[in-house]
């Protein structure tokens, strides 16, 4: 299959990683972990990334190893080495590992020799040795042979399951000591990756390098879809419907996508309209045997397996009804605090919630639809009248839709106004940084004349303690706006204790520098659209 034409975009993301090659081969390494939710691109960028690599002094090892056993790490680690050498020497190529060794053995005659050592210990049981022996490898072959190695390690997290001691500790034991050698590695547990990269593989001579890979944004997924649906007609209105309902979510645009194509063909339309993208949502995500459905009922599976399943599934469907603090979760949904404390705390390292103060949301926004409309309602059911039920969902997917629509036509200032109105003291955490978001009485927008003669939206919101001033940007600031911003604002008779830009178009660099040199805080479109999912607002878009 063509990746060129299953990969889309990531174009920031793989520019980090070609530097991070091209810096290696120069002597400063920097090593990168790659993290983001289930399906979200991560195994995609990397395979693209090795697809357009094109360098004869540099060795891919790639490992999977997402429910793999120790032989199939070894088999595929020592494989790898092996295979991608006799194919840069243009040696004989095999599948067959004996065969690869016999064939190298003349060019690398130690590594050969440590490989050998590995299987000896494997077949007398002796995994610790073999793992130990096994991650010095690289070193001995790019000495060796000379070349620069990729390490590739997806799914990283999973090396825990080996029940091998220090299983991290001693893979960066031997990272540091790697000097030819690039670790890339990916995950989808973050919590629990950013755990291990900061406690098990803080390194002596530097952190890993961490990529969040986050949904598509609004500009990138409104070119994905028509990039997908090629010459098939889709209004920008149904187009932002659609990104609002999958979050940008590349896995769910493109299921979605893929059925309004075969849909089209179908029925012999040009253009899609409501009924054909109703019709889409209702086949992937309303039936049960839906590619989205049957993702999303797996997901439930895992989360809760056993006797918790029921407690869990009520955890999931009060937080999907916006029930956000534990006291509001355990009386709606009858369960013990103690209960709902622990268990959020695996959907926290599962990456299925956040925790923001004493506030918990479900992160991905097509799962909370689907458990809110679809879920909820299969479990609490009385008989079989699955036509009845679908008309049900069609009329909901439909005020859904009509609902988007009216919000989305509401001015910017308006929309952020009705976001400010919904902050009760809770603290949330983005990029590193956290914030507090005060409980304001009194919220007014205004308009400000810019230094490049424009008006400006700008909101002025007043708390018992302190005040914030707003501006929104959805056309480029020049310094000389942010130094307007920053001249009205002192004016006000209460000093505002916060001066907050939403901008939804990247500022110049030296607004940026002005801004940040005010202590000016900076909100990107990534950061609004967190905050109205916290809160079950759709997302801005244009």
């Amino acid at each position: 299959m063509d990746l060129e034409k299953l990969f889309f975009d990531r174009k920031n993301t793989l520019a980090i990683l070609k530097k991070r090659v091209i810096d290696l081969k120069d002597g400063y390494r920097q090593n990168v972990a790659l993290l983001g939710p289930q399906h979200i691109g991560k195994t995609s960028i990397l395979h693209k990334f090795v697809s357009d690599l094109d360098d004869p002094e540099l060795i891919t090892i790639y490992l999977d190893l997402d429910q793999k056993d120790f032989k199939y790490i070894f088999c595929n680690f020592v494989g790898s080495i092996l295979y991608n050498f006799a194919k840069s020497k243009q040696l004989a190529l095999h599948d067959d590992l004996s065969l690869l060794m016999e064939t190298t053995k003349k060019e690398i005659p130690q590594t050969i020799e440590v490989i050998k050592r590995i299987q000896s210990n494997i077949d007398k049981k002796r995994f610790a040795e073999s793992y130990r022996q096994l991650i010095s490898l690289p070193e001995v072959f790019s000495l060796e042979s000379k070349m620069f190695c990729l390490i590739i390690l997806d799914e990283f997290h999973n090396l825990e399951d080996l029940a091998i001691t220090d299983v991290f500790q001693e893979l960066g034991k031997r990272i540091m000591t790697q000097k030819r050698c690039l670790y890339l590695m990916a995950s989808s547990m973050q919590n629990i990756a950013r755990k291990i990269l900061s406690e098990k593989l803080s390194l002596l001579f530097g952190h890993f390098e961490i990529v969040d890979i986050r949904p598509f944004e609004l500009e990138t997924s409104q070119s994905f879809i028509g990039y997908c649906l090629s010459d098939i007609q889709m209004s920008r209105d149904l187009k932002n419907f659609l990104i609002d309902f999958t979050g940008g979510h590349p896995f769910y645009l493109s299921i979605l996508v893929r059925e309004i194509k075969n849909l089209s063909l179908i029925h012999n339309q040009s253009e899609v309209f409501l009924p054909l993208l109703s019709k889409a949502i209702e086949n992937t995500i309303f039936d049960k045997w839906g590619v989205l459905s049957r993702h999303f009922e797996i997901m439930i599976s895992q989360l809760s397996p056993g006797k918790n399943n029921r407690e869990v599934c009520s955890l999931l469907i009060a937080l999907a009804n916006h029930h956000h603090k534990t006291e509001d979760i355990a009386a709606n949904a009858d369960l013990r605090k103690s209960f709902i404390l622990q268990k959020m705390s695996i959907l926290i390292e599962f990456g299925i919630v956040e925790k923001c103060a004493s506030f918990y949301y479900l992160k991905d926004k097509l799962f909370k639809y689907w458990i809110k409309y679809i879920f909820q309602k299969r479990l609490n059911s009385i008989g079989c009248d699955l036509d009845r039920q679908r008309q049900h969902f069609s009329v909901e997917l439909s005020e859904s839709v009509s609902s988007f629509q009216s919000v989305s036509q509401k001015e910017l200032s308006l929309r952020i106004v009705d976001l400010l109105k919904c902050f009760d003291n809770e603290s949330f955490n983005f990029e590193g940084r956290r914030y507090r978001l005060p409980c304001f009485y009194k919220i007014k927008p205004l308009k400000m004349r810019s230094a490049s003669k424009r008006d400006l939206d700008v909101i002025k919101a007043y708390s018992s303690d302190e005040a914030w001033f707003i501006v929104l940007n959805e056309e480029p600031l020049s310094e000389g706006d942010v130094s307007a911003f920053l001249s009205e604002s002192k004016k006000l008779s209460q000093k505002p204790r916060r001066r907050v830009i939403i901008s939804f178009k990247d500022l110049e660099n030296s607004a940026r520098l002005k801004a940040l040199q005010e202590k000016t805080w900076i909100w990107s479109e990534g950061e609004i659209n967190l905050l109205l999912n916290m809160y079950d607002k759709p997302y801005i878009v244009k």
